[in-house]
């Protein structure tokens, strides 16, 4: 039901503050495995509620309460590892064709519920997907670690901004490399103003792709499909799909969440 191996589930247990349990209260355990559904499946609380044995209303507070502890324990889980870590952990692939990669950056969407407030539904609306959204900034490492996370933003605002409000570029050292796609031009000026470089697929120069640009393109796109799938285990947790609206305010620790379990998941590189 939690999709949580068994090691998974202890080390995210062992977390939890060692406390007396009062009567008719669920157990740390049955907490935990409460959360991880509820990440999973997005089953309602009042579902969850009938699951244990509890009223929905103590299915939420008990969510919202797991979240908090994991979040101030896993705080610093997500991290931004020295230029030498992440070269270490280097898989082929890019040492043939960006061997001073740092991180590959794309932007990833939560769908939410109408907010109540006409500001935030202005700020929310992402005329590309077509209903409301947050927008999240993540960056993973070539080994497949999530290395950065922003704060969400709403779905009507561009990569670019978020990029640049998100404090992304503040971690960049000089010769770093930055791999991109499309959507981030704007940020050119930025990432060399730290002497670090981006890397983007070519736009074509005329009708037609050049040879050079085919080249390019493609080792470009060969590397940035490991963001793409690290996004891709975070999705696969239904929450992502639609939050709800009281569970809003939480969604940045929910975030933060699914990236530090995609993260301790198996990595997405096979052994060479």
């Amino acid at each position: 039901l939690s999709s949580a191996s068994f090691s998974l589930f202890a080390l995210l247990l062992s977390l939890f503050p060692d406390t007396s349990r009062r009567q008719n209260e669920l157990s740390s355990e049955n907490r935990l495995l409460l959360f991880l559904i509820k990440l999973k499946h997005n089953v309602p609380f009042s579902c969850l509620g009938i699951l244990f044995s509890v009223h929905r209303t103590t299915a939420a507070r008990m969510f919202r309460a797991t979240l908090e502890i994991l979040c101030a324990r896993t705080r610093d889980w997500i991290w931004w590892p020295r230029r030498g870590a992440v070269q270490a952990t280097m898989p082929p692939s890019f040492k043939v064709h960006y061997p001073l990669c740092r991180v590959i950056i794309d932007c990833t969407e939560m769908r939410v519920e109408m907010p109540p407030s006409v500001e935030k539904q202005n700020l929310w609306y992402s005329q590309y997907k077509g209903y409301y959204t947050v927008k999240y900034l993540i960056g993973v490492a070539p080994s497949g670690l999530v290395t950065f996370l922003s704060d969400g933003f709403g779905g009507r605002t561009t990569d670019t901004a978020i990029t640049i409000e998100s404090g992304f570029l503040n971690k960049l050292q000089p010769d770093d490399v930055v791999l991109a796609d499309k959507g981030f031009p704007g940020i050119v000026t930025g990432v060399g103003a730290k002497k670090a470089t981006l890397v983007m697929p070519p736009f074509a120069s005329g009708v037609q792709f050049t040879e050079v640009e085919v080249d390019s393109t493609y080792e470009t796109a060969s590397v940035r499909i490991h963001v793409e799938r690290v996004i891709q285990r975070v999705k696969i947790y239904t929450i992502t799909q639609r939050v709800s609206h009281h569970l809003i305010p939480h969604l940045d620790n929910i975030m933060h969440i699914l990236c530090v379990l995609t993260n301790l998941r198996p990595g997405i590189f096979r052994p060479q």
